[in-house]
């Protein structure tokens, strides 16, 4: 198994930084979560479309905007024979408008499943993939991909008032991908629509993850004051980079 970072910043791409994105692989079998703007540019085609099932945490733009091209990629190479198998989606069910609108797109070559639908989780081969709320804005999902030996779980986007959920979701997690979109000393309330980085890391200490991966930055926020906030709570701590990879054994 093997982890890609493919995007970590919000609400909008930069020169070097994509749109919130997360691959995990096998040899065959690909888990794409989450499609903010720019993956892409990480990704190789048509080979990461084949076999791929993507999920989508919720419908904030910031999180799914990337999947139209992927869709459009999906049934440009199909008509090509480059593609064989239809990419398999996988989306919130709420608002129904935006369900409605990915799932209406007539250039794809694609299946679609709301996540409410298949709560008890999807096998993609080797990989199976859970879900948990996670207390944010809208109906929104954290992902657990585990192929039986190590565990990868992404937040997406949390609250702190999900704290114990996030826990119980994550315990003893190999890497786990955490929300920290924000920092403590900006003020912020205890309880808000993201976690700032100390929060996170409190998390992952309770959870006793091995390792956090920091995501969801500020375009414009120096990186390092993430990381600075998140080790005084929890040591193994990283910042996600776009095209860092964690191999599994």
């Amino acid at each position: 198994m093997k982890l890609t970072v493919l995007g970590t910043v919000s609400p909008y791409l930069t020169f070097s930084h994509n749109g919130p994105g997360f691959l995990i692989e096998d040899d065959i079998h690909k888990v794409l979560l989450d499609c903010g703007s720019g993956i892409t540019r990480c990704l190789v085609m048509p080979w990461h479309l084949e076999n791929l099932h993507a999920f989508i945490s919720h419908f904030h733009r910031d999180h799914y905007n990337e999947l139209y091209n992927i869709q459009y990629a999906s049934h440009v190479y199909h008509n090509l024979g480059e593609l064989t198998n239809p990419i398999d989606i996988h989306l919130p069910s709420i608002p129904m408008s935006r369900f409605e609108d990915v799932v209406s797109e007539e250039y794809a070559f694609a299946n679609y499943h709301k996540i409410i639908d298949e709560y008890e989780g999807v096998q993609v081969g080797p990989l199976k993939v859970t879900f948990c709320l996670t207390g944010h804005t809208t109906e929104s999902y954290a992902f657990k991909v585990t192929d039986g030996k190590n565990t990868i779980v992404y937040t997406s986007d949390i609250s702190y008032s999900a704290k114990d959920i996030i826990v119980r979701f994550a315990k003893d997690a190999n890497v786990f991908i955490c929300d920290s979109s924000l920092l403590e000393n900006y003020g912020f309330p205890e309880i808000s629509s993201h976690v700032t980085a100390k929060q996170a890391a409190t998390i992952a200490k309770e959870a006793n993850v091995k390792q956090l991966l920091l995501t969801h930055f500020w375009p414009n926020e120096l990186l390092g004051r993430y990381l600075d906030e998140a080790k005084q709570i929890f040591t193994n701590v990283e910042l996600a980079e776009e095209k860092k990879i964690i191999n599994f054994d």
